[in-house]
């Protein structure tokens, strides 16, 4: 009996008790912080496995955007090549249509006119157009001048004539149009300046 109630009373049992609850806290509290380190560092690898993939499906779509341009460039310039050869041939179709004459045979004249008129079709549903220019202000983008020629009924560059046809392939120019321009005379400009003068004088 007088045992029991020693041990009870023995004050190094407390202690150790005490001291073995704390190293079993501290031991949870560094378990725990090592967790939340590599909860942090696993979030962090998230974050740039994401940004990783955020990049890729962005130079993914930049990919596909470059690769349909450059096969509509190449279909483009492909088609522009193309006609370019073929427009003496459409021209010179064009011409023959033109000049049937009463010496050439019915069915003959016939068969050019549908050559040409289906020729025609071809062309335009690949996007070929005629550039607009008798009597259209120059266009440099579109004309090209070979000359210029004193014209005082129209206004200064004016297309008065057109030396060589030129074409539009959806919407670019394929070949500008040769033409001539018209421009005033000297007489014309000098009598003009010389009028606001005059005026101020009167």
């Amino acid at each position: 009996m007088s045992n029991d109630i020693e041990k009870e009373n023995n004050p190094s049992d407390k202690v150790e008790v005490v001291q073995a609850s704390e190293v079993l806290f501290a031991e949870q509290q560094a378990i725990i912080q090592s967790l939340k380190q590599e909860l942090e560092e696993s979030k962090k690898k998230i974050n740039e496995l994401q940004d990783s993939m955020r990049r890729l499906a962005a130079d993914f779509d930049n990919y596909k955007k470059w690769t349909i341009k450059e096969r509509q460039t190449t279909q483009r310039t492909a088609a522009e090549s193309l006609i370019k050869k073929l427009l003496d041939i459409y021209e010179s179709l064009e011409k023959a249509t033109c000049n049937l004459g009463q010496t050439t045979g019915g069915e003959v004249a016939d068969g050019i006119k549908l050559i040409y008129k289906e020729f025609s079709r071809i062309l335009k549903s690949e996007g070929l157009e005629t550039i607009s220019s008798v009597g259209v202000s120059l266009d440099v983008y579109k004309h090209e001048v070979l000359m210029r020629k004193v014209n005082n009924d129209v206004p200064e560059n004016t297309i008065i004539e057109e030396i060589q046809k030129g074409y539009l392939l959806n919407s670019f120019v394929l070949r500008p149009s040769k033409v001539v321009v018209s421009h005033k005379s000297i007489h014309e400009d000098v009598q003009n300046q010389e009028k606001p003068g005059e005026e101020k004088g009167g």
